[in-house]
């Protein structure tokens, strides 16, 4: 008998070595919540958890989206710790008129 749901293990798998295969660090798992039978969770090189994507994108579509956060995340640290640097020279007095919190 064949499985009813073609999205299992053996789909994610392969998905993954082909994510692989792009050089990219993303992982997708099946959803842990078992509510959305057609997505897949995007996953992060450690795991933790992302975002959903549909199971009929391609892996070069998740890689790029994967890349994408990536980047996101990447700028909105640079931003936080600018923001914070900021506002540690105006704490100690060491910022410019120019500087802004």
């Amino acid at each position: 008998m064949t499985d009813p749901d073609p999205i299992g293990a053996l789909f994610v798998e392969s998905f993954n070595l082909d994510l692989a295969e792009l050089h990219s660090a993303a992982r997708v798992a099946l959803p842990s919540s078992g509510n959305h039978p057609d997505m897949l969770e995007l996953q992060d090189d450690e795991g933790i958890f992302i975002s959903f994507v549909p199971a009929d994108a391609s892996p070069e579509m998740v890689a790029i989206a994967y890349r994408l956060y990536g980047q996101g995340l990447n700028h909105g640290v640079r931003a936080g710790a600018a923001a914070a640097w900021a506002k540690l020279r105006h704490l100690i007095g060491a910022a410019s008129a120019d500087d802004t919190i």
